[in-house]
């Protein structure tokens, strides 16, 4: 074995540059015939191969070409080694029989993702393989596989990537080492290369056009078929598997510039500012904490989201896993620290606060007083525009006053929200339901100059199992039973308790049901943790407070005697293949039904909008899932004037959405009524921000700071009342987190 170092290029782009430039000679493409074959290296007869492949020959030699058939699948024979890199636990070269299954390679060789991240993609075959979405985690690892969809074996490599991972700046990153190679020759690789590799790093900046996917598709098409040779062939692949994948991820950077993986460091201010759906300035009131000032601390996070309090105690918060003061030991505490600002200043601040100026004579109504017809109206009146919010109930607040229990959200904090709200401007009237009697067509009548609804998600949804009687004794639906409680009905449960469902409703009535006295609750969940959508914090509260969370178990039928509940039949279940979203369906397994005794079923499988409040003749058009068709951007519905978004368009969501969502229509509004027919825009511009940031540094450090800890109430007392469970952080400790933040805002 004889080694040559080249011209300090991968392959040169064709396999006669490569010969020339171990040739010490320009890596420039020969004319052929005479081929490699005939005429290669000083003008002998040369194959070129790559190292894998040489590798396998004396194993072959020594034990046989059967053996080595032997391995592997029909039509991909024998090993294959990977160079497995990326965000994997365990990197290095790995050998693994052909047809071996991503999943094993990833989790059972690889040691999984670090930090508990989700995988995303897995990129093959080098700069010129393609990215595969982790739906396809059982896909065996052999040339025909790959090739289906659309990545190749290549020369081994393996790249994991988690959810942190922007798969437009992947394909960008990949096509800028294959436009580097390009020998040049042929005008579709080397021209078709450059073409896609200035889109997309214009996507990238955040100055994409909405024509630059088709485009990209049409010279990956041209440049895959008209080039001469397989690194011109192959060279598109990282584009048209992120785009065929991942094509929302491409419309986020161009039509909202998002990057949904925080990644792009042009399109944001900071990763946790980017990734928070309202874009809540988040470094900069963790730096007034970390200075001690907690009242302008709460000022900047009322700049975007009214609900300070009550998202610093239920908000998912997904901003911190963005936080890249996580790849350093633990995300910065920015929930709690948002709820120990709004505590703060709930308690010591006790003047009115200014309304906001009115400015505007065009008036507003919006329909409910839920988060998100709250911030609509908060966000209007913010403007300067008149809003008036119409409540059919004697309180406001929505699903946070009549679903989340005390133990997770007291009233007392959302009354002051609703009355800070207030204070701002924004007029509520309660008890003033909009119905078939009083509609929305009739606020418009009334000299309403638009109207947004936002009456949220307050219907349960069905089973759909035999057994499933409103009228048993002993069977409830989840909202139901949680707005019961809050009310201070009468609510009579067993000793056992089942519940039915993995959401936030389910564990919020499973632990509901703990504190009214109930022996034993069991939850009955037909998928996975993995698949389940709550946070850790809330499911690890649970378990440590005795629930138990019956996994991969789906009910089949509720059981009664003389319209008594008596327990729930149910059937265990598998994960099959993964569905379009990435989640494994759970598939029966037959013969495994079992019977499960129970004195109380409760069934919280999901929400649905409520649209009978609207006539029969309204001229709003409706979806076949019974919501309001609107526009994504605008949340404008087919009659001018009106709006419509949150729960009651999107189903359930979580509460920061629902700010959002409100936010979205107030923009969206005051467009209207200006007259305005661009699109609505939610990003921030990264100089503006900076600019004000600057003053407020504080000194941050890289040694490892461990994040500190959130109070609780001890198990005890949690089960034996409805008290907050998680309690506030003192000031010293507020201090010392928020002071943990790198300030990533500002970056130059």
């Amino acid at each position: 074995v004889h080694l040559k170092e080249g011209a300090g290029a991968f392959v040169c782009g064709e396999e006669t540059a490569l010969i020339a430039s171990i040739e010490s000679l320009r890596g420039m493409p020969r004319p052929r015939p005479p081929f490699p074959a005939q005429s290669g290296l000083d003008g002998k007869p040369t194959i070129i191969n790559n190292v894998k492949t040489l590798a396998s020959v004396p194993v072959i030699i020594e034990r046989g070409a059967d053996w080595f058939a032997n391995i592997g699948t029909e039509k991909s024979k024998g090993t294959v080694v990977f160079a497995l890199t990326g965000k994997i636990a365990n990197s290095g070269l790995v050998e693994v029989p052909m047809g071996t299954p991503l999943s094993r390679i990833i989790y059972d060789v690889g040691g999984g993702i670090p930090r508990d991240k989700r995988l995303k993609a897995v990129q093959t075959g080098g700069p010129s393989g393609g990215c595969i979405p982790a739906r396809f985690i059982d896909l065996p690892v052999d040339y025909e596989s790959l090739k289906g969809l659309g990545s190749i074996m290549g020369s081994g490599g393996m790249v994991v990537m988690d959810e942190t991972t922007c798969m437009v700046e992947i394909a960008r990153f990949f096509l800028s080492f294959t436009q580097d190679e390009s020998c040049g020759k042929c005008t579709p690789c080397r021209l078709g290369t450059k073409q896609m590799l200035e889109i997309l790093t214009r996507i990238t900046e955040g100055k994409g056009r909405e024509e630059d996917i088709d485009t990209l598709l049409t010279i990956a098409a041209t440049v895959k078929e008209c080039s001469l040779c397989g690194l011109g062939q192959t060279s598109p692949n990282p584009v048209l598997t992120t785009i065929n994948y991942f094509r929302d991820e491409y419309e986020a950077h161009i039509k909202e510039k998002k990057c949904p993986a925080a990644a792009c460091d042009a399109l944001m201010i900071s990763p946790c500012q980017h990734t928070c759906p309202v874009g809540i300035n988040i470094p900069k009131y963790v730096a007034h904490i970390a200075a001690g000032e907690y009242r302008e601390a709460t000022d900047t996070i009322r700049e975007r989201n009214p609900f300070p309090a009550i998202c610093g105690r239920i908000c998912h918060h997904p901003c911190e896993a963005r936080c890249r003061r996580g790849e350093l030991d633990d995300p910065v505490a920015i929930r709690e620290l948002k709820r120990f600002a709004a505590d703060w200043y709930f308690e010591h601040i006790t003047e009115d606060p200014e309304p906001f100026p009115q400015t505007k004579s065009q008036r507003v109504a919006v329909v409910g007083a839920g988060p998100t017809g709250l911030s609509c109206a908060y966000f209007l009146v913010q403007m300067g525009y008149p809003a008036t919010v119409f409540e059919a109930l004697p309180i406001g607040g929505g699903m946070l006053s009549i679903a989340i229990p005390e133990f997770r959200l007291p009233h007392e904090m959302i009354q002051k929200e609703i009355d800070f709200i207030a204070k701002k401007g924004v007029e509520i009237r309660y008890n003033t339901p909009v119905n078939v009697n009083f509609t929305v067509e009739d606020l418009r009548k009334d000299g309403y100059d638009a109207v947004f609804i936002a009456s949220g998600a307050q219907r349960s949804q069905r089973v759909g199992i035999p057994g499933e009687l409103e009228d048993t004794a002993g069977f409830y639906y989840g909202l139901r039973f949680l707005r019961d409680i809050k009310l201070g009905r009468q609510v009579s449960i067993g000793h056992r308790v089942a519940v039915i469902g993995g959401g936030n409703v389910a564990l919020d009535t499973a632990r509901s049901a703990l504190r009214l006295g109930a022996d034993e609750v069991n939850i009955f969940y037909r998928r996975s943790r993995e698949e389940m959508p709550v946070t850790e914090v809330e499911y690890d509260q649970a378990i440590a407070e005795g629930i138990n969370v019956n996994f991969l178990v789906s009910p089949t039928r509720i059981e009664s005697e003389n319209w008594q509940v008596t327990g729930l039949q149910c059937i265990r279940m598998s994960l099959g293949e993964p569905d379009e979203s990435g989640r494994r369906r759970p598939i029966p397994i037959t013969g495994s039904e079992f019977f499960v005794p129970a004195d109380t079923v409760i069934a919280a499988v999901g929400q649905a909008p409520d649209l009978s409040f609207l006539p029969v003749d309204s001229e709003l058009e409706r979806t076949r899932w019974e919501t309001l068709v609107v526009d994504s951007n605008s949340l404008a519905t087919n009659v001018s004037g009106i709006f419509a978004g949150g729960d009651f368009v999107t189903g359930p969501a979580m509460i920061i959405d629902a700010v959002a969502a409100g936010r979205r229509g107030a923009i969206a509004i005051d467009k209207y009524l200006k007259g305005d027919v661009s699109k609505v825009q939610m990003y921030d511009l990264k100089t503006k921000i900076v600019g004000e940031l600057a003053k407020q540094e504080i000194e941050e450090s890289w040694e490892e700071q461990p994040r500190v800890s959130t109070p609780t109430l001890p198990v005890p007392k949690r089960k034996a009342s409805f008290d907050e469970v998680e309690l506030v952080l003192s000031v010293k400790k507020a201090g010392q987190e928020a002071k943990r933040c790198l300030r990533c805002d500002l970056e130059e």
